[in-house]
């Protein structure tokens, strides 16, 4: 599968290349209108609609991810606001079989689509909706995220450092399955969460991924008013 498979947008430069003697085709002040028009009934519907499809070459992603990284699929991670090279070395991950895909179509996306990919769901700002947690368990987890986890996993999840990802108001049954995932060793531990999860009981992790699936994506208001 080709890039071009993924859009069926067809890009305005093509107006241009059309043949100078088609009627109304005639790009300038007044007669743009009319090439656009033209330039749709040329090439079929797809023209006409183009403006209301993504960029991105996002087709195999929209029936889990969603068009706007908010995730469809249970259990599937929101991939919205994620940072670019996270994104670029995780669909690598997937293409190069490091890491077992939970679906074929993941190790099929073309090489020339995973920027795009990633820079198209980086950018993305819809707000990650609330999974539902448990209050005792949320509570159990922020005393393990202070001391195991805070330092990559910055602002309650909503930032990182050291490449980690962007973990708060991640769906929580996406978070308690790669929590466990690392610990039974089915993914490999990146820089320094060994240590982080070194004598971390299944429970530990568990309240940690509700602490995480409980924070807002953005930090919520505190109220106070901007000096004018």
């Amino acid at each position: 599968m080709t890039t071009t498979d993924y859009q069926a947008a067809v890009p305005l430069a093509a107006i241009s290349e059309l043949h100078a003697d088609a009627p109304c085709i005639r790009i300038g002040k007044s007669g743009l209108m009319k090439g656009l028009l033209a330039a749709a009934l040329l090439f079929g519907p797809a023209a006409a609609w183009a403006q209301d499809k993504p960029a991105a070459p996002i087709g195999t992603c929209i029936d889990c991810h969603g068009a706007n990284g908010i995730a469809i699929d249970p259990a599937t991670p929101h991939l919205n606001g994620q940072p670019e090279a996270l994104l670029i070395n995780m669909i690598e991950t997937f293409r190069g079989g490091a890491r077992p895909p939970k679906v074929r179509i993941h190790r099929e996306i073309p090489a020339a689509d995973v920027a795009p990919l990633a820079s198209h769901y980086s950018q993305q700002k819809a707000q990650r909706p609330k999974s539902a947690t448990r209050p005792e368990l949320v509570a159990r987890g922020e005393t393990v995220y202070q001391s195991r986890c805070a330092d990559c996993h910055v602002d309650n999840g909503r930032d990182s450092d050291k490449e980690a990802p962007l973990v708060a108001a991640q769906d929580v049954g996406y978070l308690i399955a790669q929590t466990l995932a690392f610990k039974k060793g089915e993914r490999k531990f990146p820089f320094l969460m060994d240590g982080s999860y070194r004598d971390l009981s299944d429970e530990d992790l568990t309240a940690t991924a509700h602490f995480f699936a409980a924070q807002d994506q953005v930090a919520p208001q505190t109220g106070r008013r901007r000096r004018r």
